[in-house]
């Protein structure tokens, strides 16, 4: 037994050991090049919420590459902040599909605190390609609902209602037999049958971005605190987000007392047929059965929902293909609004592409810093994503890290188109200046990523 496991007590998640906590451990906020019980190193950062950051990580012995999750401050030090991250090590141990993100490991690092290993994904989530695109074909738009409902069927099964079904936690990645959704973030699953995870401070809701989003993604069981969360509350999450890819907006928008008084009053979204001339009338019934506000009246299971989506779409399912790799149907804005421009620059469109999700920060001028995330990365430039203002046309330097080595860099680059929704805007930058290092870096992780 090493110093590492001496004077522990066992973290248990409902009488189910999971791992065990040093007493009064001081745990640090990990960073890159760190080692996490001693296994793994931490190779760049991908994502950062308000409770855990996730990265990029490689084995000691086997260099394999995993994604890493672990928990920064303040939830570091919340026991009820580590027990629902180890409890989501468990509920993802109990699934298995090719459309679920999949968890390799878990444990508790004597420095880091909990952590869980879990496959490295390399896709787009779909709340960016959402804001670059802002609406999806129709044929798009079902072929992911179906997709999606395969996969909630199997977390369903198990006895898990996953609770937030959202396009920030829906990964579009590209395979040999074309695009796939994975669905991750199991942070807040429920397990029915067993009591949750009592919180100071529910993870989802910690910053304002996130509450606004989540909450008009809720059911209205879910939103009011209702003791009769169920699967159904995924059904409803689900149908916002069919509503949101073919409208552009969600069916129930606003701040929090806003959506909830909507819900409360039996308010209706828009019809999307209103919106747009190309959703047919047994489609846009099968997303306000999804939609509504009373559990007892929406799709009983994600098999049914998708059974469905097929025979409003005339019993044939499209191809899913939203990352540029194919063909896709090129999107169709709703009537009104004058269309927007193509979601990258053309400059950009020279070079192959692939998908890379990091933070980066921004820097438009002295003292206006922003920070943001990657969707894509080229030889000629990158997709930022950010909830910062920035202008067309504006030279800036980003700052982040590459794609194999993970050695920070800053470049140049000007920024040759902005879309906004919401809060987010999606920027396409070129490069203007990027040492010859980096190039050769990024070319090479590009072409490795096209074969594979």
């Amino acid at each position: 037994m090493t110093s590492d496991t001496h004077n522990t007590e066992r973290f248990s998640a409902h009488g189910d050991e999971l791992g065990a906590l040093p007493v009064g451990a001081a745990y640090h906020e990990a960073l890159a090049e760190a080692v996490v019980d001693r296994r793994y190193v931490l190779k760049r950062e991908i994502a950062r919420g308000g409770m855990g950051c996730v990265f990029e990580a490689q084995h000691v012995v086997t260099r394999a590459r995993v994604a890493l999750k672990v928990l920064r401050k303040p939830a570091l030090d919340l026991a009820d902040a580590q027990e629902r991250l180890l409890r989501e090590a468990r509920i993802l141990g109990s699934l298995r599909h090719e459309m679920l993100v999949a968890v390799y490991d878990a444990g508790v690092c004597a420095k880091h605190g909990p952590y869980i290993t879990l496959e490295l994904i390399d896709g787009r989530p779909l709340h960016g390609i959402l804001l670059s695109r802002q609406t999806l074909p129709v044929a798009q738009t079902v072929a992911l609902g179906v997709q999606l409902c395969e996969a909630l069927s199997t977390v369903h099964q198990a006895g898990v209602v996953h609770r937030d079904v959202k396009p920030s936690n829906v990964l579009v990645t590209h395979t040999a037999m074309g695009d796939h959704v994975e669905l991750i973030d199991f942070g807040i699953a429920k397990i029915l049958g067993e009591p949750d995870v009592k919180s100071h401070a529910e993870p989802k809701l910690t910053r304002v971005g996130e509450v606004l989003g989540t909450i008009e993604h809720m059911s209205p069981e879910q939103l009011l605190g209702r003791a009769s969360v169920d699967l159904r509350t995924d059904i409803y999450a689900v149908g916002v987000l069919l509503y949101e890819c073919l409208s552009g907006e969600v069916p129930l928008g606003g701040s929090p007392p806003v959506v909830m008084s909507n819900m409360i009053a039996g308010t209706l979204p828009k019809s999307l047929r209103e919106r747009r001339h190309d959703v047919s009338e047994a489609l846009e019934q099968v997303v306000f059965t999804a939609l509504a506000l009373d559990p007892d009246k929406r799709f009983a299971s994600a098999r049914a929902l998708s059974t469905a989506l097929v025979a409003a779409a005339g019993g044939s399912v499209a191809s899913l293909d939203l990352l540029g790799f194919g063909t896709p149907e090129r999107p169709v804005t709703p009537a009104g609004p004058t269309p927007r421009a193509p979601d990258s620059g053309a400059q950009r469109r020279q070079y192959a592409r692939a998908l890379y999700v990091t933070p980066v920060r921004i820097v438009l001028g002295p003292g206006k810093v922003h920070d943001g995330r990657t969707e894509d990365i080229s030889e000629g430039g990158l997709l930022i994503v950010t909830q910062e203002e920035c202008a067309g046309d504006q030279q800036v330097q980003v700052r982040l890290p590459l794609p194999t080595s993970g050695r920070v860099v800053t470049v140049e680059g000007i920024t040759r188109w902005v879309k906004t929704r919401k809060d987010q805007r999606a920027l396409g930058v070129e490069f203007t200046n990027v040492g010859a290092d980096a190039r050769v870096e990024i070319a090479r992780y590009v072409e490795i990523m096209g074969r594979s």
